[in-house]
């Protein structure tokens, strides 16, 4: 094959797989970044692009959520502030990525393909906004009793099953074809906000707490471990374990020098009919076709993350709620 023959090739092969593939190189290539930075305690300073309070509150947050006993150790803000600084540099990174919000009404669900194959239907996705407790608060708060809407961000489980069904293939019916239908469940509403650079913002608020909820976990996890080993009668785990806050302020770093095990994102293009079945770019059918964007927080099930816009109007009273 000749040179212009693998440049057509190539061209080809990236317009096929954009969206599949430019958020994983996005994150590959801020990665890479991030780790060289953390090698180069020269340019920790410079790297980090948030305010300096920014960090010192996140440093707090992650010392309340984590061991309390790291205050004592004299220098814990500076040894701390480079690895929270580029966590937070890559939660940015990853929650500029989502799209516009989408306004949530009749003609969304309609017309919007994300937001119809999410919802069986529209009185159930009204009955799951109306009952969100985020978007109870916002309307009812006096701050935004003049607002007509609310951004918020709203997390989705993606589960997939094989079933067999029935496909039109030459035009004759098969029976008994193993397929793969997608069901969406678990709507969760949160961050709301009157406006969508506030509802981001609590995005990055609530994924930087469960972040710092997980490491505090797997953290907990190995002082148990190390707790087993002294009750055995290795006593020097005293001393070398996380028991120490000095090791546990060292293993703290560790764990959250490296962002992208700890937030996963990816794109996912799915093409789906009305009944939720994956389906061929072939098919004749009626299509729900979009890209979906989902979240990982450590070792927790990924969650498909979208921005959205909800009216006040829609929102149902709570008499009508049960």
């Amino acid at each position: 094959m000749n040179k212009k023959t693998d440049e057509r090739t190539n061209t080809t092969n990236d317009r096929r797989r954009p969206e599949a593939s430019g958020l994983r190189a996005l994150f590959a290539s801020q990665l890479r970044y991030f780790l060289r930075i953390l090698e180069s305690p020269k340019a920790e300073a410079d790297a980090c692009k948030q305010k300096p309070s920014t960090v010192t509150a996140a440093i707090e947050t992650v010392i309340d959520g984590t061991d309390k006993r790291i205050r004592a150790i004299g220098n814990y803000k500076k040894r701390l502030r480079a690895t929270i600084g580029i966590m937070l540099d890559y939660i940015d990174t990853a929650v500029a990525c989502l799209p516009d919000a989408i306004r949530i009404d009749k003609n969304s669900f309609t017309h919007h393909p994300q937001i119809n194959a999410f919802f069986v239907s529209m009185e159930d996705m009204q009955t799951i906004f109306s009952r969100s407790p985020a978007l109870q608060h916002f309307f009812k708060h006096p701050q935004y009793r003049t607002c007509d809407e609310a951004c918020a961000v709203m997390f989705v489980s993606r589960n997939e099953k094989s079933v067999f069904g029935k496909v039109i293939q030459d035009d004759l019916i098969v029976s008994e074809v193993r397929q793969t239908a997608i069901n969406f469940s678990e709507h969760e509403i949160t961050a709301a906000s009157d406006s969508e650079d506030g509802a981001r913002q609590g995005l990055k608020e609530y994924v930087f707490e469960h972040i710092v909820n997980y490491v505090s976990a797997h953290m907990q996890q190995i002082r148990q471990q190390q707790q087993r080993q002294i009750d055995a009668g290795q006593t020097e785990i005293n001393i070398t374990g996380v028991c120490n806050p000095e090791v546990y302020l060292d293993e703290l770093i560790n764990q959250l020098s490296s962002p992208g095990p700890l937030l996963t994102c990816e794109k996912i293009p799915l093409r789906l009919n009305k009944m939720g079945i994956k389906v061929d770019d072939n098919s004749t059918e009626t299509v729900n076709e979009f890209i979906a964007h989902e979240f990982r927080i450590g070792q927790q099930s990924p969650r498909i993350v979208t921005l959205v816009r909800y009216p006040r109007k829609a929102m149902l009273t709570t008499r009508s709620l049960f």
